[in-house]
This record gives structure tokens, C-alpha cells and sequence, in this order.
């Protein structure tokens, strides 16, 4: 990874006057988990320089590793180094340099370089005065566009790894104030964009760290939950809308997305403060003895599993509720995500249960097995810890009615169809039905049964004639919905012979009708040697012509499917299937 520091020093000094104000609230800006986590990193190497020195150069991060051998770093010299620094105050994150931060990481990663010169010119001192920011002093910068991770770009800049980074170790003193003025306020701008060096491109993290000084001091921290209980804050911990109230002043804080918060002060000696709300599980209470330098205050409260969900759709007791219905509920503190269950019983025995789930949504779609019916349900949540508490439990009654009966409509009566054709099985639609039962047996003793499908939709359903087979049988359907079944339909009687468009000759034209008999689309399976244009005539017994057609059929075997047929009446017919170069054959045709 290549990186850059710099230092500027101000010649125009920011006096501020502090008036007395109604209690107020006061933001340190929008860090995302990524840039407050790097934060994190910087105030703790600043707060043990010793310390720091050996997990930067004893990390097991392989990428880090990588760099140090790549860039010959020598761990012993370094930590030694870091033995020997001064313990130095937090910082503090400041909106405006924020700001600056992200426009110049977004002007890197569009414009594809690494440096302090924006791609329009722009020194630090007048990206700065573009946000609003006048620093007291000294201030600088760290740009580091080719991280690998948020830890892999700390490394780089604290380590400053490098041949002429290892000789100025101006990214360091820029994070460790080891040398000259001592920073009190910082932004970070952090992108992501999934490319690097092996496309020709930064990243895939690119960051930005701006550094500055202003006579404003503060209380600063971060509220999280240790989900892995490794004692420090990583992304995904962070606790969001928690107000932060201290004992005097005229600012309090609400923690932002990232967990993180800052509250200026003045004066010294203790403060108490106070954490509520937000997604903190219960109030805290901290106090810290302030002497005019930055302090930092987390609050991180003791792992513990989820609280308690607050049920709300369907209300308690609701009534006529559809049987597939959607349960609604609050989100509970800690939980990561919800589990739920619905009973017929309220004890939520192991045979009165019939629907349960996880899911990490504050919703579910069940469709319970009975209308007119109460049930029961209960939801809570769930994290690493372990299991909530179960929510209140809610009842509902579903409505509905069972659905009409249904009849069959074909196949009835003798059936042709070749063995790799459909035999369609069609029956009248059923009021309040969300599908069928189809069932179809042998017509002959012991009536077995060759082929059911118990949640046929719509009002057919397609068989493949080699699944039934040559022979006589009888069919039935039956309507269903979440209430119930309606009776059987009574039973048609059909006897399907099964051919084979195998026997259709490949090396000359030739063609069949499947199946047999037609009920409404007459389907012709046409042989042709080649690409060709083939007429359909369709004759009465009487010899009148009834329809005809023209259509293009390709080399091998096609479908015709001819959707006029419908139109015949009912009764026999010939067909005449000719090909344009001469070839033609004749078939019986059966109406229903």
C-alpha cells in the first residue's frame, strides 16, 4: 500500500468565545462503522503508544504481514519506537473535516490517484476553507488509496511503511502527535470500491484522514454492544439514537449510526453523564474527571441476550383473519433476529405448533391449516448471546369459507395420444379455491391409483401419456383452500391408447395427430426432411372443407398446434397433410 502524509502550519489564529446556551444538542457528523472503527483505531494507539507498537507488528492479518516483509519493516526498531512516544489525549470527530475527508477520498477514487493536490488543483488549506474549517495552528492529512481493509490502512499509516515514509514518518506523527502541536479533531472518508492495484485502479479502500486543532475540547466515545466480546468496537456494534446527557454544559449528544458521539465542554474537574434510549437496553451512568483535554467515554453495556418484542399485527384478539395472514412485530434490542410460532393451543405444545420460523425481518407469511379457527402466536428474539425473552402472547381467529365443488370436463370417452404428448385433464374453476386435487385410477379392479397432484393450480393439469399407459381410467378432482377440501367431483371414465411419434418415419413426410381424441387444440406432430411449408385441409365425412391452413415447419419433427379446431363440431373428420413439394398424408381426426 502507498501513502502520504503532510502537515501545513496556520498562520491565522481562531480565537473562540464561548457564550452561555440553552441546553442544545451537538453532532460530531455521519462516520460510517467503517470510519469510526478506524477512529477507534487511532485513539487507542494514542492512548498506548507501547501497546500499540506490538499489535501493529504482531497481527496475524497476512495482507499487513505481506507489506512489512515486502517493505522490509523492522518490527523490533518500530516497537521500540512506539515505547518511547507520549500518551496523547483522543480526537474528536469533526463534521466539516468529515467532509473535507470524503470529497477528497471520492476525488481519489474517481480520478484514480493517491495525493494532497485535488484533481482540480485544490491544496489542503483550501479544501478546508471549502467546508467551513479553520484549524488553530498545525493540521494535516493522511491519504492511504490502496487498503486492503480498514485495519490494513491503519498499519500502513501508523507503521508508515515505505522507503521514504520510514525515513519522514509523517503519516505517524501525524496519528501519535509525538512531535509538535497536539490534534484535538479529525474526519475520515472511507470508500469502498472493490478494485486495487491489480486492475490499475486504488483500492479497494480508499481513505482520507484530516487532521486539525481548535480550542474546543470534548467528551467523546462510543456506545456499542461487544457481540464478540473481544473488548473493543468493530462494525455491526455500534448502538444508534442513545442520548448522551452531561451533569453541566450547554450540549448533550445522541449517538449517531456508527455508535459514536462527542459533547464539547468546558471547565474541569467530574462529570456525570448519562446514556438512555436509542438501542441501549437500560440506562448507564459514567463519570469522568475532565482537565481540559479531550477524554474519551464508552458505553458498553454487558452482553446480554435480546429484550422483549412487542407484537403488533394482527392486533390481539382479531377476528375473519385470512389463513395465510402476516404477523407484524417491533424490534427488540440486542436481537440480531426473531423467532416465531403459532399454535392451536396457548401452551405452544410440541403437537399444537403449526407454523414456526427464523427470520431477520420483523415479519412473517404463514398460512395456518384451519378457517374459523383460534390460534396463538409469539415471537422473540435472538443473538450471539442467546435467546429473549418470548413476546406477550397475541391470538387470532381466521374467517373463510371451504370452496365450492368442482366438475370434471375432459378427457372423456376414447383418447389417442402419442407417448412423449400431454394428456390435459380440464375441470370448472371453484369459488374460494386456491387449488386442486387430481387424482387419476385404473378403471378395472383393484382401481389402483396411477397419478395424483394435491395442489394442482388452475383449472388443468398436463400428464404424460406414458405415465398412465394404455388402457381404461377414471379421474376426479377435488377443490381445496386453507379451510379445507370440498367433495371429490364425479368421476369421468376415458380409455387412452398410447402411440408412439416414434413410429413416424424419418426419411420421408409423414405426420399424426396427438392426442386423440381433440377436445379443443388439435395438435399435429409433422416429419419433414427438411425446412418446408406445410397445408392443413380438415374434411367433413360429406367431404366439405371446413379449415384451412398454411404454416412453415423446420427439418425433424414440429408441432403444429392448431387453435381454430375448437370452432369443429363434434364428430369425425379427415385431415390432409401436405407438404408443398408434393408429399402429403391423410389422418382420421376425432371431435369431442
Amino acid at each position: 500500500m502507498r501513502s502520504v502524509a503532510t502537515t501545513f502550519v496556520c498562520l491565522v489564529l481562531l480565537g473562540v468565545q464561548l457564550i452561555a446556551q440553552p441546553t442544545q444538542v451537538y453532532s460530531h457528523g455521519d462516520p460510517t462503522p467503517e470510519e469510526q472503527l478506524m477512529l477507534e483505531y487511532i485513539n487507542r494507539a494514542r492512548a498506548n503508544p507501547t501497546e500499540e507498537g506490538i499489535r501493529l507488528l504482531d497481527t496475524k492479518d497476512p495482507a499487513v504481514q505481506g507489506a512489512y516483509s515486502y517493505f522490509k519493516i523492522d518490527a523490533a526498531k518500530t516497537k521500540q519506537a512506539f515505547a518511547g512516544y507520549p500518551e496523547r489525549p483522543p480526537l474528536a470527530f469533526h463534521p466539516q473535516l468529515i467532509e473535507s475527508s470524503r470529497n477528497h477520498t471520492k476525488d481519489m477514487d474517481e480520478k484514480n490517484f493517491q495525493g494532497h493536490t485535488s484533481s482540480n488543483g485544490d491544496e489542503l488549506g483550501q479544501r478546508y476553507v471549502k467546508v467551513g474549517y479553520a484549524s488553530m495552528g498545525m493540521y494535516g492529512e493522511n491519504v492511504a488509496a490502496y487498503s486492503e481493509s480498514v485495519w490494513h490502512g491503519h498499519c500502513g499509516l501508523n507503521v508508515d511503511w515505505g522507503e521514504e515514509n520510514q525515513r519522514v514518518l509523517g503519516h505517524r506523527k501525524n496519528i501519535m502527535n509525538y512531535e509538535n502541536s497536539v490534534y484535538t479533531e479529525i474526519g475520515i472518508g472511507i470508500t469502498f470500491n472493490g478494485r486495487g492495484l491489480m486492475q490499475g485502479w486504488v483500492g479497494p479502500y480508499v481513505v482520507t484522514q484530516n487532521f486539525g486543532i481548535r480550542s474546543q475540547r470534548y467528551i467523546l466515545g462510543v456506545v456499542y454492544i461487544d457481540k464478540n466480546n473481544n473488548g473493543f468496537y468493530d462494525i455491526g456494534e455500534g448502538v444508534e439514537g442513545v442520548k448522551i446527557t452531561p451533569s453541566r454544559g450547554s450540549f448533550y449528544a445522541v449517538s449517531s449510526a456508527s455508535g459514536g458521539y462527542a459533547i464539547p465542554y468546558t471547565g474541569t474537574g467530574p462529570i456525570s453523564l448519562a446514556a438512555s434510549g436509542g438501542g441501549l437496553p437500560a440506562a448507564m451512568n459514567k463519570t469522568v474527571d475532565v482537565s481540559g483535554q479531550n477524554v474519551k467515554v464508552d458505553f458498553v453495556p454487558a452482553s446480554a441476550g435480546p429484550g422483549a418484542v412487542t407484537l403488533s399485527k394482527p392486533t390481539n384478539n382479531a377476528t375473519n383473519v385470512n389463513p395465510s395472514v402476516t404477523l407484524e412485530w417491533g424490534s427488540a434490542p440486542l436481537a440480531d433476529k426473531y423467532f416465531y410460532q403459532v399454535s392451536k393451543d396457548q401452551q405452544f405444545t410440541t403437537a399444537g405448533v403449526v407454523a414456526e420460523g427464523e427470520t431477520t425481518t420483523r415479519s412473517a407469511t404463514v398460512t395456518v391449516p384451519a378457517c374459523n379457527t383460534r390460534f396463538f402466536w409469539r415471537v422473540r428474539g435472538i443473538n450471539e448471546v442467546g435467546n429473549g425473552v418470548w413476546s406477550s402472547v397475541f391470538s387470532f381467529t381466521t374467517g373463510g369459507k371451504m370452496p365450492t365443488s368442482s366438475s370434471g370436463t375432459s378427457p372423456k370417452g376414447n383418447a389417442l395420444a402419442g407417448s412423449n404428448d400431454n394428456v390435459t385433464f380440464v375441470w370448472s374453476a371453484a369459488a374460494e379455491a386456491t387449488s386442486y386435487h387430481l387424482r387419476i385410477k385404473k378403471s378395472v379392479s383393484p382401481f389402483s391409483v396411477v397419478f395424483e397432484d394435491s395442489a394442482a393450480t388452475g383449472t388443468s393439469r398436463n400428464v404424460k401419456a406414458n405415465v398412465l399407459g394404455t388402457g381404461g381410467f377414471t379421474w376426479e378432482v377435488r377443490p381445496k383452500n386453507a379451510c379445507g377440501m370440498s367433495g371429490w367431483s364425479t368421476p369421468l371414465q376415458f380409455s387412452l391408447t398410447v402411440t408412439s411419434v416414434d413410429e413416424l418415419d424419418n426419411e420421408v413426410f409423414d405426420a399424426i395427430i396427438s392426442p386423440q381424441p381433440v377436445a379443443d387444440l388439435l395438435n399435429i406432430v409433422v416429419q419433414s426432411a427438411s425446412d418446408d411449408v406445410v397445408d392443413v385441409r380438415i374434411f367433413s365425412l360429406g367431404g366439405n372443407e371446413v379449415l384451412s391452413l398454411r404454416q412453415p415447419v423446420s427439418s425433424g419433427r414440429s408441432n403444429m398446434a392448431i387453435s381454430s379446431a375448437v370452432n369443429l363440431v363434434p364428430g369425425l373428420y379427415t385431415v390432409v397433410v401436405s407438404s408443398v413439394t408434393g408429399a402429403s398424408v391423410s389422418l382420421p381426426l376425432i371431435k369431442l
